[in-house]
């Protein structure tokens, strides 16, 4: 949905990029203000008496009266039963009615009001789980507005205007029924007006009949699951037109209804667009959830958009408000929020949306199409979670705050899809879909599917960005070093937001300009002030941080650098390496700066020969360690500790010696970007040719197992001596022993 509100009553839509969203915001509450949406008896009824029924279907049958604004009529509603022993069933409906009939399958039953919105009906019988009843409620009088409006009694261009906004919670204003987003139900509608207006509502139109005495009685019907607050109607003088929406193996009408002073073939061309937005999102998303009825577009007296199941009210012809509301149509229709906690699944999803629209629209440059959209849906404060926290779950201003609920919550989206990948990013939407198609879902269901597809925890990632409030102030600089002839970039990444802000952890793309141009390095950054180094190849001119602005952050600038810790850059067998038993072999560390170590800071345990002496040797110019063996290092498994004692000789920081994987060559430059942390890198000797009893030299014990075994091998595999592999052990073999003699 979107609507802004600006001078009393008068709904207005908000602009696209440049538009001054602070201040729609505070226009948006005021109305909220005005219509005094607070009254907690209007808000809910308790969990009990909603969950032990599932509703079915609503046959609603209503007359509107547009100059007296008398609406009445009755709705007979299909219930399941899914507890045992149920006698009551509760329904809401404003005390501003007249209640002229309840039935139980078809019989008159006692009911009772509970509150101002809410009735209980007394079944006829006790239900048990599984089994089905009806129930008709008979009512009439004058319906009040609240919220958004929830019904709207008006004039345009002479003629009556009547319509409906239910959201949140707010279908008591105008018909019985039970409002709960986890029930949703099919629906016949069946709505009487004076024959000069035209209505539009949800799913199929099956009859337009003449009742008598000037009234028209409209009859529309779906078949899809609908949760109750996006059933709807509006009734007024229309023009109508149409299009057709082709897919693979079949069309869908699409139905539009528009005020005649708007009446314009530029207009029409606008919402015709809503073609190449369906062709588009279901390339995207999937295909339209409800191609079996249609999609529609009516004008409405609001500025903005509301997305009714099938049949979106719009007050106007903006191609952002149209991708907006369409996109609702997978994404808060198809599945919608479990509750209003999580109505980010429903307006954060809609919202970027419009930016994928843009990104892959007919014609668009792409990427950068989606920056520029996210760039103008940045929140103008921060300082609020998307998820909506217990104590504010009956402030509507709250739950449909632009900063929080669109905008922020569309910047989760984006910064998933960083964080996961395109791929993967896609995929997930594809799952959610799959798993909760024509139901409802909340966050922790969208996480649970999301980790699934990305094979990782994202809990860190809901805990930042959903639930806890902030958004990180970025501080960088950076300096070019080489070490070990290799170049490297060591970057200073710090967080300064408020203090009553996480510590984001999020990738970053680093952006390095040079002689080959631009390479992007992504680095992830978890910490409120670290140092990560990453190796760049040759010289490096210039350097930006998240310059495509992935990361929703309220500043990004330069500052200057600061000494971090030191850092392994390479060692000698690498990690996971492989390198022959000599005498000649040693152990060599680099770091990216000059430390302070000695013989004590460093561990090497072969697996089967356990902890190895060595002689020690400091190299200040290279920032190489060398451990240095008598005799080389017998053929083993071996695992080299590196101590956080080491310290850096600039500002006297521990190593930060983290290694990912110590068998991963690719895992140096070691660290986590803090100072403290062991480096530990495993590697293996292998013997020496010829060596065959293991201890790195070729020498007469080699000779006298060589000659011990000489001649065929007794079988296959187990030869020692056979050094050619020839199945014997021969001359050739000794050839090769007294060619590694040493």
């Amino acid at each position: 949905m979107w609507i802004m509100v600006a001078l009393g009553l008068t709904f207005l839509a908000a602009e696209p990029a440049g538009h001054d969203q602070e201040e729609a915001g505070a226009c948006k509450s005021g109305v909220l203000h005005l219509m005094r949406v607070g009254d907690g008896e209007q808000h809910r009824y308790a969990a009990e008496d909603t969950g032990d029924t599932d509703v079915l279907h609503y046959e609603l049958d209503i007359e509107i009266v547009p100059d007296t604004e008398w609406l009445g009529g009755s709705n007979t509603i299909t219930v399941r039963c899914v507890v045992d022993g149920l006698t009551t069933c509760a329904l809401r409906l404003h005390d501003v009615f007249t209640i002229t009939d309840v039935q139980v399958n078809g019989t008159p039953a006692d009911w009772q009001r509970a509150s101002s919105t809410t009735i209980e009906v007394s079944l006829d019988r006790e239900y048990d789980a599984g089994e089905e009843f009806g129930v008709l409620v008979a009512y009439d009088g004058y319906p009040e507005g609240a919220a958004f409006g929830s019904i709207i009694y008006s004039t345009r261009g002479g003629y009556p205007l009547v319509f409906t906004l239910s959201e949140p919670w707010f279908a008591y204003t105008w018909w019985p029924a039970k409002d709960d987003n986890t029930d949703k139900a099919t629906g016949n509608l069946k709505i009487t007006v004076p024959h000069t207006l035209t209505v539009a509502s949800n799913g199929l139109l099956l009859a337009v009949d003449d009742v008598g005495r000037g009234r028209d009685r409209y009859h529309w019907q779906t078949a899809y699951q609908t949760a109750t607050y996006l059933f709807s109607f509006s009734a007024a003088y229309y023009n109508t037109f149409g299009d057709v929406y082709e897919y693979d193996g079949g069309s869908m009408p699409l139905e539009f209804f528009i005020f005649p002073d708007n009446d314009t073939e530029n207009n029409r061309n606008k919402w015709r667009k809503t073609v190449d937005i369906l062709g588009t999102f279901a390339d995207v998303f999937g295909l339209y959830p409800f191609v079996g009825e249609k999609y529609g577009i009516y004008q409405f007296g609001f500025g903005g958009g509301m997305e009714h199941q099938t049949m979106t009210g719009q007050g106007g012809f903006s191609e952002w408000i149209t991708a907006h509301e369409l996109g609702h149509f997978w994404w808060g229709n198809m599945i919608t929020c479990g509750t209003w906690q999580d109505i980010w699944l429903n307006e954060g999803f809609a919202t970027y949306s419009e930016a994928l629209w843009r990104e892959f629209k007919p014609g668009s440059s792409g990427t950068p199409e989606l920056h520029a959209h996210m760039a103008s849906r940045r929140p103008s404060n921060v300082n609020g979670s998307v998820y909506i926290p217990a104590e504010d779950a009956d402030d509507v201003g709250r739950i449909f705050s632009y900063n929080f609920t669109y905008k922020k919550a569309a910047w989760v989206l984006h910064q998933l899809r960083h964080v996961v990948g395109d791929e993967t990013f896609f995929d997930i939407l594809a799952a959610y879909r799959q798993a909760f198609v024509y139901n409802s879902a909340i966050t922790e269901d969208l996480r649970i599917v999301a980790e699934s597809v990305y094979g990782a925890d994202l809990t860190w990632f809901f805990d930042e960005w959903v639930y806890d409030i902030g958004a990180p102030a970025y501080r960088y600089a950076w300096r070019q070093i080489t070490v070990a002839d290799r170049d490297f970039v060591e970057l200073y990444v710090t967080q300064v937001q408020s203090e009553s802000y996480p510590i984001f952890t999020m990738p970053l793309d680093v952006v390095t300009n040079g002689p080959g141009g631009d390479v992007v390095t992504v680095v992830w950054n978890d910490a409120e002030a670290e140092h990560l180094l990453f190796e760049v190849s040759g010289e490096v001119y210039g350097l930006e941080l998240d310059p495509e602005d992935w990361t929703l952050h309220t500043s990004n600038e330069p500052t200057a650098f600061v000494e971090g810790p030191p850092k392994v850059v390479t060692t000698l067998p690498e990690p996971g390496g492989v390198a022959e038993s000599s005498a000649e072999l040693t152990i060599e560390i680099t770091f990216h700066k000059d430390v302070l170590a000695d013989a004590q800071d460093f561990a090497l345990i072969g697996d089967t020969t356990g902890a190895m002496d060595f002689a020690f040797d400091y190299d200040t110019d290279t920032h190489t360690a060398t451990l240095i063996s008598d005799g080389g290092w017998p053929a083993d498994d071996y695992t080299l500790t590196i101590s956080d004692a080491i310290i850096d000789l600039a500002a006297g920081l521990a190593l930060d010696g983290e290694v990912a994987d110590p068998s991963d060559a690719s895992a140096l430059p070691s660290g986590e970007g803090l100072p403290g942390g062991e480096a530990v890198i495993r590697f293996t000797v292998t013997p020496r040719p010829a060596d065959l009893d293991g201890n790195g030299n070729v020498g007469p014990f080699d000779l006298a197992l060589l000659l011990g075994n000489w001649g065929p091998c007794p079988q296959e595999g187990d030869c020692p001596a056979d050094l050619n592999g020839d199945g014997a052990v021969g001359a050739s073999d000794l050839a090769i022993l007294l060619g590694n003699w040493g």
